[in-house]
């Protein structure tokens, strides 16, 4: 196949589904959404190429109606929750990349299909991650608004790459149906040399000079920045200097939560990397609504 727009659309909370339910009640649920997700693939002209348990791989030539279709889901999805009780409904998120596929014996393979799910991985629920090529091709007359998060690492590829995230919410803060922004209006600016990063967490407030880098974030009491709290794991983030990029990692057990200040985005990383493009939140945790999650604030010191 050439080029393809590929699309990975996840059920958030499986497992969950499954405990509340049981095993045949939640299979039927789960089977029901992604037979659902499927049709809709072929219905906007896509292709699904593989179902893999709670999610469903599609294919498209063209971003445009990739994107449409991506939003148009979430959008019927959460229509159809609000008619249901908390315990059957089935919130869902989605990546994007793009880039060539081929078919071999044991099914579809590409690296577009790897960046894509990867993606998809650090969604939080009724988000929708892409790529700048997912997206590249869509006009400036659009039905829709990207946020240009900043260049992320993906697995098996050596350079950041630059995402974006979809909003499609009509009550989104940048507004819907609108066109997109340019793909490198924002994101770190090499051109500004910095002097170093300060992290702050409630009255303890610690700046490192660029040579200091790399930094730990976590329990221990060797850490950079030590936070003698349960839920934070003894290495929990390590941050690092990567060419002229800035890099957190999380090395935790429960995952990490960046939110930037340039926006509301929220990227949910578990063992995974992400440029840190501008000042930011991190809660050191899943979510930043726990009330017993550990937050610091990052901040670039010239």
């Amino acid at each position: 196949m050439d080029d393809a727009t590929i699309v990975f659309v996840d059920l958030v909370g499986s497992t969950a589904i499954y405990q509340s339910l049981g095993n045949a009640k939640g299979a039927e649920l789960v089977s029901g959404v992604t037979e659902w997700i499927g049709s809709a693939c072929k219905a906007a002209g896509g292709q699904v190429i593989r179902y893999l348990g709670d999610g469903v791989l599609m294919a498209f030539h063209l971003g445009a109606p990739a994107v449409a279709c991506a939003i148009e889901i979430l959008r019927l999805q959460g229509e159809h929750n609000a008619s249901l009780p908390e315990s059957l409904q089935a919130q869902l998120k989605v990546g994007m990349a793009r880039g060539q596929i081929v078919e071999a014996p044991t099914g579809w393979i590409g690296e577009a299909i790897n960046v894509a799910t990867s993606l998809c991985d650090r969604c939080m629920p009724d988000q929708i991650l892409a790529t700048g090529l997912a997206i590249d091709q869509i006009s400036l007359n659009s039905f829709a608004r990207f946020r240009n998060l900043g260049r992320m690492f993906m697995p098996g590829k050596s350079q950041p790459i630059d995402v974006f995230q979809i909003e499609w919410r009509s009550d989104a803060n940048s507004g819907f149906q609108t066109v997109r922004g340019e793909l490198d209006s924002a994101g770190f600016d090499d051109s500004k040399p910095m002097g170093g990063i300060r992290l702050a967490c409630l009255d303890k407030q610690v700046t490192f000079d660029r040579s200091e880098l790399p930094i730990i974030v976590g329990r221990h009491e060797n850490a950079h920045f030590s936070i003698f709290d349960p839920h934070v794991s003894r290495m929990h983030v390590k941050i690092y200097e990567q060419g002229e990029t800035l890099v957190l990692v999380d090395t935790s057990r429960h995952g990490t939560s960046v939110r930037f200040s340039t926006g509301k985005t929220v990227l949910t990383l578990h063992n995974q990397e992400c440029v840190l493009h501008d000042s930011c939140e991190i809660a050191l945790g899943k979510a930043f609504n726990l009330s017993n999650v550990p937050q610091i604030t990052l901040s670039f010191v010239n």
